[in-house]
């Protein structure tokens, strides 16, 4: 017999269901715009397009148990089209000097968030997936 050895937040205010008119809850656009600081490096529509790509409904509501690797990996995702375009971000981002200074911040950004990535997937046990850490470290 297979049990689901999967570990769940037990915080009950991730199962909470958005009230927009108290302000409680978050959406996934919500949580994206909450990890990417409220920054605006794109469109509305391309942080949509962005959640889509990774299995999220900008409009749903964010379930940390399920949602949270995904969503982080929004996070990822946008962070690593700005590696292309420093000056698009040293524009949002403005206590930069030089763009190396502010690509090597983003590059530790990155490098901070896959590990944070890489430890959520492995504490959340999550059964949609074959893979298996075999290297893993904190």
């Amino acid at each position: 017999m297979t049990e689901n050895r999967s570990r769940q937040y037990t915080d009950n205010q991730y199962s909470r269901i958005p009230d927009h008119e108290l302000g409680s809850g978050f959406s996934n656009y919500d949580r994206l715009m909450v990890e990417l600081n409220n920054r605006q490096y794109y469109p509305k529509e391309v942080y949509e397009k962005f959640l889509n790509e990774n299995g999220l409904d900008a409009y749903e509501t964010f379930d940390k148990n399920t949602d949270h690797a995904k969503l982080l990996e929004t996070v990822y995702s946008i962070l690593q089209t700005l590696l292309s375009n420093i000056d698009m971000y040293r524009k949002i981002e403005t206590e930069f000097v030089t763009s190396g200074e502010a690509a090597t911040s983003l590059w530790n950004r990155l490098k901070d968030l896959r590990a944070e990535i890489n430890r959520i997937k492995a504490e959340m046990h999550y059964a949609d997936s074959d893979f298996t850490f075999m290297f893993y470290t904190r």
